[in-house]
């Protein structure tokens, strides 16, 4: 072993070449990157200890309870903002707050985790940062309005004035959440990646999509069920039981991944001058990062312009076909306005179980598909036969594929069950956007640092500072942005969509928005087919 040490990198490649004499190019493990075929190879002669599947289960179940969270505020934060006094266009604008933070926070947040000292890890004292921030904010979003009118709400309290302060102490504590999220996303995320062996990533990042799938089932089954009626209460609404849940639920789970972490201080202190310097480290990181990593970055930029209308606006795609129907059905008799108002709360919970739906089919996907993938490559198991073995960035094309496919299927959907029925669908291509680009890039940085480590294992020197291209923080946070950015891209887009089809007097700007994304689905695709990996 310390014989393939001491030679040089080009040794190093005519080593690697000459374990497979019918591989002419020496690139058996199907042109990976010099860190990643060197770092299978040590695995090959002597394989990292492999963490148990309840290790895995308990690392991986702290994405889930964030999931939870997520769901609650897709689902039914709009409709809580409304109800507030705040009109629909100006809530469209508020939910920017989302990726505006990812570009802007998480990658911030990522590399001064990377540059971090402390007892408890460089992870976790974030994590414990946003965890703390997360719950106050959303407790305190759900009890707004009793904390500015007070317990009971006082009647005389409730002017225009008032009701400003609460819209606008409302949009801050969003703001709050969001900014809150970011360090529990890139923390969480990167505990997986340094706590797995290199043959593990796949395994992991399969476990943690499964884990947001269940925290999607929980948080949209919760909002379909009745739950005051649930907890006996006569004085909670239903905003306020989903947060209650939804913060319990995301305490307990980020707990128990912070458990399973054995503490790591990094040896040396890394110290940024100013945010010029800073910034430019981020540019450095992003250039300097394995070349796989940063095409997933794009592929990811692609395609989550198309997801930013499917999460946001499938739900109010379904509930426009039931109230459709309902209006229908009833139009020999005038509605009344409350009668407006209970149309529309069904038209939500409705469009909440296609999402429920859509998060089973996720979760069932999320496990089989990696069995399915595992299944195929059995009998090619052999570095020779590398060709043949199905891959996941295969798979992930074929994700993308289905996702444009079906949203193109709106076109002729005419019913509620069909709408249902096409969002359910597109759990498939979820659990893929879940488990593909997070096991590409985690198996990239664990063979890198793996090798790193096993280098300063030989020489019997202390293990240097992290180079920029194992520095997990950094290149999480610097992937979020990738899957932020376009999200800004695509509420601008969308909001022009809505515009054009309101000026045409067109009631199918929510069908256009989904058909957008399918074409922005089908450029990820092409992006994913020029992939190597």
């Amino acid at each position: 072993m310390k014989e393939y040490f001491d030679v040089t990198m080009t040794e190093r490649h005519e080593l690697l070449s000459n374990s497979d004499p019918e591989d002419e190019d020496g690139e058996i493990y199907d042109d990976r990157s010099p860190g990643m075929s060197e770092a299978l190879l040590i695995d090959a002669i002597e394989p990292e200890p492999s963490v148990s599947l309840p290790h895995l289960l308990l690392l991986s179940c702290g994405v889930g309870g964030l999931q939870v969270v997520w769901s609650v505020i897709l689902s039914n934060g709009s409709p809580f903002l409304v109800s507030l006094g705040l009109s629909k266009s100006l809530t469209a604008l508020v939910w920017v707050a989302a990726p505006l933070c990812g570009v802007v926070v998480q990658p911030l947040v990522g590399t001064w985790s990377d540059r971090t000292q402390s007892r408890m890890g460089r992870r976790r004292p974030f994590i414990l940062g946003g965890a703390v921030g997360v719950v106050i904010s959303m407790l305190c979003l759900a009890w707004i309005e009793d904390l500015v009118y007070g317990i009971p709400k006082a009647p005389e309290y409730r002017t225009s004035g008032t009701q400003h302060l609460v819209i606008s102490i409302a949009i801050f504590l969003i703001y709050i959440l969001n900014m809150s999220i970011q360090p529990l996303q890139a923390g969480l995320r990167t505990l997986i990646v340094e706590n797995c062996p290199t043959h593990q990533q796949a395994q992991a990042s399969a476990w943690a999509g499964a884990m947001t799938g269940v925290g999607n089932i929980v948080g949209y089954l919760s909002g379909f069920a009745a739950l005051p009626d649930l907890f006996g209460s006569k004085t909670l609404t239903q905003f306020q039981c989903l947060c209650v849940i939804a913060s319990a639920s995301f305490l307990v789970t980020t707990a128990m991944s912070c458990s399973v972490v054995e503490r790591h201080v990094p040896p040396e202190r890394i110290e940024l001058n100013g945010l010029v310097a800073f910034l430019g480290d981020l540019f450095r990181t992003y250039r300097s990062m394995p070349m796989k990593i940063r095409d997933v970055c794009h592929i990811q930029f692609c395609a989550w312009m198309g997801w930013f209308p499917f999460l946001f606006y499938s739900t109010t795609y379904v509930g426009e076909f039931y109230e459709g129907r309902v209006k229908a059905r009833d139009s020999s008799t005038p509605p009344m306005p409350g009668d407006r108002s209970t149309l529309s709360e069904e038209a939500i919970r409705f469009g909440t179980f296609a999402s429920f739906l859509f998060a089973v089919v996720a979760f069932i996907a999320n496990i089989f598909l990696p069995l399915l993938l595992k299944a195929f490559n059995e009998g090619n198991s052999s570095p020779r036969s590398h060709s043949n073995k199905l891959r996941i960035s295969q798979l992930w094309i074929c994700g993308h594929v289905f996702f444009a496919l079906a949203m193109f299927a709106t076109l002729i959907i005419t019913s509620q069950a069909g709408a249902t029925f096409i969002v359910a669908c597109v759990g498939l291509s979820w659990a893929l956007t879940l488990w593909a680009p997070f096991a590409i890039i985690g198996s990239e940085l664990a063979a890198r640092q793996s090798l790193r480590d096993t280098i300063s294992d030989i020489s019997g020197e202390e293990p240097p500072p992290p180079s920029r291209d194992v520095q997990a923080g950094a290149i999480m946070g610097l992937h979020n942005v990738a899957i932020s950015a376009p999200q800004i891209i695509a509420a601008l887009a969308c909001s022009g969509i809505f515009g054009i089809a309101k000026a045409l007097g067109s009631q199918a700007g929510t069908g256009w928005v989904l058909r957008a994304g399918g074409c922005a689905a089908l450029g990820a695709a092409y992006l994913t087919s020029r992939f190597e990996g």
